[in-house]
């Protein structure tokens, strides 16, 4: 008797798309330091002079050590394609010198280095006033908490959180993706209130600036991240119908235009 092939579950659906990503010969942006440590440094994306949109591009994988921005270089990629000017930011992960303050501390300090550096780039003038703050995943974590810290200094940015993070607590206290969000923060929510809710975008909501365009996009069939966390934040969600977590952010995915909309348009 003959069995039939072993189906694929959605999570290693996921991770074998998130393989197919870092098969593609997507050679590496120009390399630019924004810190001392050796992971502070960006990738930069597409021609400054001519682009229509600045993007600040930071990357997911559960804030640990072992995955860093190369998975999302064709995001990057397509994106500089579509006229915008990335930065695609690598940042300390826990486990390599990161951790709670230290890596969102590393996201507000490259946000920060692309506003100060990008006219000398060759941006036209006024679009480092107006970016894209966007992150996938853990990525999209650190983009919202970025936006609760620093936001009323952009008032004209557009933060966008693709299949974010969104509630550190509930996933420490979950023990989700094998205690990855307890790892990162160094300690249990009961244990260290005070640092959940100086980075825990749920908890921080209240803090946003007024008027600051913050939104969510989010697959219904995301194995790595439940779109049911982005469904209890009180932001803007777009529900991408079908979408698993690697689509967001795979420009080959048939949700990749409706993405490539809300960061550019």
């Amino acid at each position: 008797m003959t069995h039939p092939p072993h189906a694929l579950s959605a999570a290693e659906r996921e991770q074998e798309q998130l393989e197919a990503l870092l098969a593609r010969p997507v050679g590496p942006g120009e390399r630019v330091a924004y810190g001392d440590h050796p992971e502070q440094h960006l990738e930069l994306f597409g021609p400054a002079e001519t682009a229509q949109r600045a993007v600040v591009l930071i990357h997911g994988g559960y804030f640990r050590d072992r995955t860093n921005l190369v998975h999302a270089r064709p995001l990057a990629a397509a994106l500089a394609e579509a006229g915008a000017a990335v930065a695609l930011v690598e940042y300390r992960r826990a486990g390599g010198g990161g951790g709670h303050p230290r890596t969102l501390q590393d996201v507000m300090a490259a946000v920060a280095h692309c506003v100060d550096h990008w006219p000398g780039w060759g941006l036209p003038p006024g679009l480092e006033e107006a970016p894209v703050i966007a992150g996938h995943s853990a990525g999209g974590c650190l983009a919202l908490a970025w936006a609760s810290h620093r936001g009323a200094g952009l008032p004209r940015a557009r933060v966008r959180g693709l299949a974010p993070i969104t509630d550190l607590v509930r996933e420490a206290r979950l023990g989700l993706a094998e205690g990855a969000v307890r790892d990162y923060m160094g300690a249990d929510p009961a244990d260290s209130p005070e640092a959940y809710r100086w980075e825990d975008p749920r908890s921080r909501v209240g803090l946003l600036p007024a008027g600051l365009d913050v939104q969510i996009l989010h697959g219904t069939a995301d194995a790595t991240v439940d779109v049911a966390f982005s469904r209890d934040v009180p932001l803007p969600l777009t529900e991408l119908e079908g979408a698993g977590h690697v689509d967001l952010i795979d420009p080959q995915s048939e949700w990749f235009p409706r993405v490539r909309h809300a960061l550019l348009d």
